[in-house]
């Protein structure tokens, strides 16, 4: 009686098992969770070495770009927007060169698409040290020899930021200098 009872409970959980590992199985019929961002024609590359023309980089990139804010006390030292390959299209990058009152460099990237981390810089390693919130997003901190690197994904763009170790006790007053601009906003 005990071996019958023994049989029926473990068919019993097997059929549980098969139950739950069918149901679990995603149906053909759903889309994907998240579509990928179409990716972008080849399109010449933009530099710009007036803080003015930066509207112009702004006006031609597909998502915001991240910048100061007016008034931050950061100096604008020149911007560029590129194509770069990425995956069976091109990805669009703008790097913004920005330094502090006393020289310190400060580097904005805004990358399209978003999911375009494979083309952040490579050598970079995480730290136990939690990234400040971007744009209302987590973002993670991670460092190489003397760079550190915040870097967070939105919707529509890849941002990151890059600074000198000597800027780590700022790292959050610099987050909270930066904006997302698009073409309707004020651009510096």
């Amino acid at each position: 009686m005990l071996r019958i009872l023994s049989v029926l409970l473990s068919l019993i959980a097997l059929a549980v098992a098969c139950f739950s590992l069918i149901m679990a199985q995603p149906r053909s019929d759903q889309a994907p969770a998240v579509s990928p961002q179409p990716l972008l024609a080849p399109s010449p590359a933009l530099n710009i070495t007036d803080e003015k023309d930066l509207r112009n980089l702004i006006a031609a990139f597909p998502v915001p770009v991240m910048s100061f804010l007016s008034g931050s006390g950061i100096r604008f030292v020149s911007a560029t927007s590129s194509y770069a390959a990425w995956r069976s299209g091109f990805a669009r990058i703008a790097t913004l060169y920005w330094q502090t009152a006393d020289g310190e460099p400060l580097i904005l990237r805004s990358i399209y698409p978003a999911d375009a981390f494979g083309l952040l810089e490579k050598g970079f390693h995480f730290t136990p040290v939690a990234g400040p919130t971007l744009f209302g997003n987590a973002s993670v901190r991670m460092e190489d020899g003397g760079t550190i690197r915040i870097h967070t994904a939105t919707d529509t763009g890849l941002y990151a930021v890059n600074c000198p170790k000597s800027l780590s006790d700022h790292i959050s007053v610099i987050s909270r200098s930066l904006q997302l601009f698009t073409v309707d906003e004020p651009a510096g």
